[in-house]
């Protein structure tokens, strides 16, 4: 008459698709800019435990697997964050990285960031 419930999965994420933290893609008008050691990047989109980096197909000037320091100004909130990353994967148009050891103090920048960048598109969408 009954049936035992079962313990299905309604969803299953895989290693590469789970990520602890939203990220956002910057403005076109205050687009944002990583340097690394001589080198700068446009980001792709920031989160508090990484980013995306854009990067050329014929760029092969960082290696999946390494640690970079980096400096990067965040718009909207007018922080400057520095620390290391470490590049997850390696795709044609972009570096895919997690922050390493970033500290409380600058993730909660990166997050505070976030939250401004997010009411700045609610904004948009309400205007136009």
């Amino acid at each position: 008459m009954f049936s035992r419930k079962t313990n299905d999965l309604l969803f299953e994420f895989f290693d590469e698709e789970r990520r602890a933290f939203f990220r956002v893609k910057p403005s076109s008008k205050k687009p944002i800019t990583v340097s690394i050691g001589r080198n700068r990047y446009k980001v792709k989109d920031i989160g508090a435990g990484g980013m995306s980096i854009y990067r050329s197909v014929e760029d092969k000037g960082l290696e999946r697997g390494k640690k970079y320091p980096f400096k990067i100004t965040l718009p909207l909130i007018n922080e400057v964050i520095s620390g290391t990353f470490r590049i997850v994967d390696i795709s044609d148009r972009a570096y895919h990285c997690i922050f390493v050891n970033l500290g409380i103090e600058k993730r909660e920048k990166v997050h505070l960031f976030v939250l401004e960048r997010q009411k700045e598109e609610l904004r948009a969408k309400r205007t136009s």
